[in-house]
């Protein structure tokens, strides 16, 4: 296996050689895991095209994969897979998304349980181009600000909240299992059982620290996050606007662009993420798995567990 890091680019590598299996062995679970501490992007290339059972064994390696909730839009025989697609059959759509541009986000910053990693497995890409995937550094934004902004950001919590339009989809019997309590400062213990609604919106601080490295990442994403609680609405909105402007900095920032049969693997906690736009009347389809932290409270804490 070799990883090799992207050219010009501070985020994101090239993995030649890894089989996407859950078969791997303990010590090339720790190499991935090294090298996706270092680049926060793996684009997985030169393997055989996994089957579903597969690409959720291989993500399984990494942490719990939960049912998506969803009725439409997830795998018919495995709800842990969502299809991402624009694709409408007999007048159904396959999957969720379209071919505009997704706004900056990290997979299930709405629930108590956020997610740790993110897999993405091309199936059918737009024949014209477009429908890149950009990956941004939050890492790389909080070392960035100044000292006395960082440490004002650890005094706050913010809200997130599935964009309106979607809650529909999720099925209620799903909520229970991605959602536990225990999320943050003023949750309810982790015993109190989570009303399936809660799974679609809840509070977490603004800032995240990485259990395996120390970094700490800014936790805001202008998709999901809607409201700075210790602060008034303007301020909130001020804020969050400037946290925001720093999606798509080209230093912090990577651009994938997708090849036929590329898995990416990233880093959920430290990073957001984007699409850009396609021609509608090109066919996209693309595999997702989310890992979630096992424990919610783990990305809040302020140092590591003893």
């Amino acid at each position: 296996m070799d990883v090799s890091p992207i050219p010009d680019s501070t985020v994101g590598a090239v993995v030649h050689g890894a089989a996407i299996t859950p078969d791997l062995d303990d010590t090339t679970v720790e190499r991935l895991w090294a090298a996706l501490d270092q680049h926060l992007v793996l684009v997985f290339r030169g393997h055989r095209d996994p089957s579903n059972d597969e690409l959720l064994g291989f993500g399984r390696r990494f942490g719990h994969i939960p049912k998506t909730g969803l009725t439409t839009g997830a795998s018919p025989d495995h709800n842990e897979i969502l299809i991402i697609s624009n694709i409408v059959e007999n007048g159904r759509k396959i999957g969720v998304g379209d071919a505009g541009w997704m706004d900056w986000h990290t997979d299930y910053s709405f629930r108590p349980r956020v997610s740790r990693i993110g897999f993405l497995a091309a199936v059918e890409l737009p024949v014209s181009g477009g429908g890149q995937t950009l990956f941004t550094d939050m890492y790389g934004v909080y070392d960035s600000l100044p000292a006395d902004l960082r440490r004002r950001l650890h005094s706050y919590r913010a809200r997130h909240a599935l964009r309106s339009g979607y809650e529909e989809t999720i099925e209620e019997s799903y909520q229970g299992e991605v959602s536990i309590a225990g999320a943050g400062p003023g949750a309810a213990p982790a015993t109190t059982a989570i009303l399936p609604e809660d799974g679609t919106s809840t509070v977490h601080p603004l800032i995240a620290r990485n259990p395996r490295t120390g970094r700490h990442a800014v936790y805001v994403n202008s998709l999901n996050t809607k409201r700075i609680l210790e602060l008034d609405p303007a301020a909130s909105k001020e804020l969050l606007q400037d946290l925001w402007s720093h999606a798509g900095s080209p230093a912090l920032t990577y651009t994938h662009t997708w090849e036929p049969g590329d898995i990416v693997m990233w880093d959920q906690l430290g990073t957001i993420h984007a699409k850009t736009a396609f021609d509608p009347g090109d066919r996209r389809i693309l595999r997702k798995v989310v890992a979630i932290f096992d424990d919610p409270t783990e990305p809040w804490r302020a140092e590591a567990a003893a």
